[in-house]
Order: structure tokens, then C-alpha cells, then sequence
């Protein structure tokens, strides 16, 4: 069989069975996956924000329930910069930072940030923690 035959059988076969060809694989791994591991003994409630794939604008999201000595991804991004912040429901423990923005008790809650220095009546600040990737691939925050 011919080299240029095989190759189009391989094109043929990539296409035909959704495999990714070089230019796709490429193009998605260009993102970043943010992961959160919760390294202590009690569930972790994370809120996120983060510019989704294909989005200019910050998305505000919480809670997400991390359990116990567990990880779990919580978003997608092409942005290396994100905030976090987590605590444990009905304690002080918080994960925090400086990074003030809005979230919303008891949620759940999702919201595109607007830029306001100021939180709605029904929104509290908190202090996220800048997370920042330096590369392509899974971001992992870890809750220690």
C-alpha cells in the first residue's frame, strides 16, 4: 500500500471515528482546567470566578460542595488568571485572599460579573485568592 494511501486512510479513519487530528488536539488543549482538591476532613464549599471559553467577561459561581480528601474540576478557561476562595459550612475556616467579589448565601448562585465595586443587598464580599496558570492543562488549587 502507498505511503499517501495510508495517510488518507488515517485522515479518513480520525474523521470517521470523531478522533481529534493534530490541529484539533492542539487547539483544545490551549485551556485550563481548574481543579479544586480538598486535602482536609470536611466538605469544602468553593466559589469560583473565571472567564468561560470564548467569553471576555468573569463568571461568578458558588457553591460548589468538595469533599473530604477529594478533587473535583470545576471550569474551563483560556484566561491563566482565576479567583477562589472556599470555606467549611458552619465553621470560620476560610481559604481567602485579597481579591474582593460578590457571592450569594445560601446559594447555589451563577452570575456574569459587571465590573461594580460594590455587592447587591443580597450579596456579600469575600476575599478570593488569585490563582494564576502558567501553563496549558489542569490548575490545581489545593485546600490544605
Amino acid at each position: 500500500m502507498s505511503k499517501a494511501l495510508v495517510i488518507a486512510a488515517s485522515v479518513i479513519s480520525a474523521l470517521t471515528f470523531g478522533l481529534a487530528t493534530p490541529m484539533q488536539a492542539q487547539a483544545q488543549s490551549n485551556q485550563i482546567t481548574l481543579r479544586v482538591c480538598n486535602n482536609t476532613d470536611n466538605t469544602a464549599l468553593v466559589a469560583i470566578s473565571y472567564q468561560p471559553v470564548g467569553s471576555s467577561t468573569f463568571r461568578n459561581e458558588g457553591w460548589y460542595n468538595v469533599a473530604p480528601r477529594q478533587c473535583r474540576n470545576l471550569a474551563e478557561t483560556t484566561n491563566a488568571y482565576m479567583y477562589s476562595y472556599a470555606e467549611v459550612e458552619g465553621s470560620d475556616d476560610a481559604w481567602q485572599g485579597n481579591h474582593s467579589l460578590c457571592v450569594e448565601y445560601p446559594g447555589p448562585y451563577d452570575f456574569w460579573d459587571n465590573g461594580a465595586s460594590y455587592c447587591e443587598s443580597w450579596q456579600e464580599a469575600r476575599g478570593f485568592v488569585t490563582l494564576h496558570a502558567e501553563n496549558w492543562g489542569v490548575f490545581t488549587w489545593n485546600l490544605d
